[in-house]
């Protein structure tokens, strides 16, 4: 393996990074020396942002990010698992796919030591050292189950052994992402520096805490911003100890997965599906049945009929979403029919997608008001990818990148092919381009 011809990798997602934080730094209040340094100054910036997938949500848009693929094609299409009745249990689609290619098995395959931490749909991945983001209740039981998760087996075990707890997910907190922080610093230390001679790495890591205050407290807030001049130091301290392993012989790709605004209403599709007789509850309100079922994806939801036979519910359905888009005060933007969202790349099994007007967050509940101005979070994502508030990042800094370079028009799909690339390795799947080609 020559190391001169193919340099290390470090992929940083910090969710809901928009591109306006980092070009306008005084304007917003927050300063971020790192990004400022390695990318404003000395590297590339896509200022007209990524577009994001269908739906602007991070899971799906975590797959996308690390195949080139939409989520209609690599099949993590939410969240959540699709689950009326619950099942599951609240479990989201913490694996990654088994459909295409992902470029954790591509660097792997092509001679690279590949390895991420806390990267989202990352539970059995065709890496080398993989500590996924995966969780059941925070507790104590996490670290178990997480270690059974881990490739290899035992890898939990022996980073907690010298870090402490590794969050595997729930704690979205600066604390949790403190922690990501170190477990990627002892990932690079204690598993890829002593391999450096023999392969190049490619490590994904990944940040939560700006994407959780901005839902507690608002995009703008000061709490935001405070989170991520923390995730702007912590980065800072993965570069510096990536390019002390690889004597500068490193490429640092920093990217988010969507933008994210500010909420004013919460919008239920379920009340009027149970109006309607779609959805049956029992006394405790828990769902017993349903016919039709709207589960959200913050500014979207997808709806799916239990029986696509079942014309009866079809008409029934086709009559609310008519209504809805009707209706100028329902908060829905478009009802999207489902060649219609296999034609964006997302939600192939729906019937139908709502997705929401600026401000009007889809939820689940079935009973109470259809529209509320309660909200359950101040901010959120997963509205239109056409929104320019959704649109994400895209940053890389290192060998062969041009200071003050500008890609131009970019897609989140765009992210793994481009990095493949630079890589020297394939990525036969991707539904995206190398946009440095």
């Amino acid at each position: 393996m020559n190391r001169q011809r193919k340099p290390s990798v470090l992929l940083v997602s910090v969710d809901a990074l928009k591109p306006e934080f980092v070009l306008e730094q005084q304007r917003l209040g927050v300063h971020l020396p790192t990004m400022t340094r390695y990318f404003l100054e000395n590297g590339m910036v896509t200022r007209k942002g990524v577009k994001s997938v269908f739906p602007t949500f991070t899971y799906p848009c975590h797959q996308s990010i690390i195949t080139g693929t939409r989520p209609a094609t690599h099949g993590i299409v939410n969240n959540g698992m699709f689950d009326p009745t619950g099942k599951h249990l609240g479990a989201w689609h913490w694996f990654a796919n088994r459909k295409v290619k992902t470029l954790w098995q591509a660097a792997k395959e092509g001679g690279y030591c590949s390895a991420s931490v806390a990267f989202p749909t990352s539970v059995g991945a065709k890496g080398d050292y993989i500590a996924p983001e995966f969780w059941w209740d925070g507790s104590e039981l996490d670290s178990i189950f997480i270690d059974m998760v881990s490739c290899p087996q035992g890898l939990i075990s022996e980073m907690e052994a010298d870090i402490g707890r590794y969050a595997g997910g729930l704690d979205l907190s600066d604390g949790g992402d403190a922690q990501r922080g170190a477990a990627a610093l002892w990932m690079l230390q204690n598993k890829l520096a002593p391999q450096i001679d023999q392969k190049p790495f490619f490590l994904s890591a990944y940040f939560a805490s700006f994407d959780e205050s901005a839902h507690q407290y608002g995009v703008y807030s000061r709490e935001a911003a405070r989170s991520l001049e923390k995730i702007d130091a912590m980065l800072g301290r993965l570069i510096e100890e990536a390019e002390r392993i690889t004597q500068g012989d490193l490429v640092v790709c920093v990217v988010s997965d969507h933008g994210t605004l500010d909420n004013h209403y919460n919008i239920s599709p379920n009340v009027l599906l149970h109006q309607a007789g779609l959805i049956e509850l029992d006394p405790e309100g828990n769902v017993t049945s349903w016919k039709a079922w709207s589960q959200r994806a913050g500014g979207t939801a997808e709806v799916r009929m239990a029986d696509p036979q079942d014309e009866a519910t079809r008409r029934t359905l086709a009559g609310i979403m008519k209504r809805l888009a009707e209706d100028p005060d329902s908060g829905i933007l478009e009802v999207v029919d489902r060649e219609g969202a296999r034609a964006r790349g997302g939600f192939p099994d729906a019937e139908y997608v709502l997705v929401a007007k600026k401000g009007y967050e889809l939820r689940d509940d079935v009973t109470g008001d259809y529209c509320r101005t309660r909200l359950t979070q101040k901010a959120q994502h997963g509205y239109s990818e056409n929104f320019p508030e959704m649109r994400a990042s895209f940053m890389l800094w290192g060998k062969g990148v041009r200071p003050g370079s500008d890609p131009g028009e970019f897609e989140l799909i765009d992210i793994a092919p481009t990095l493949a690339a630079m890589m020297g390795v394939s990525l036969p799947d991707a539904e995206g381009v190398n946009r440095l080609a």
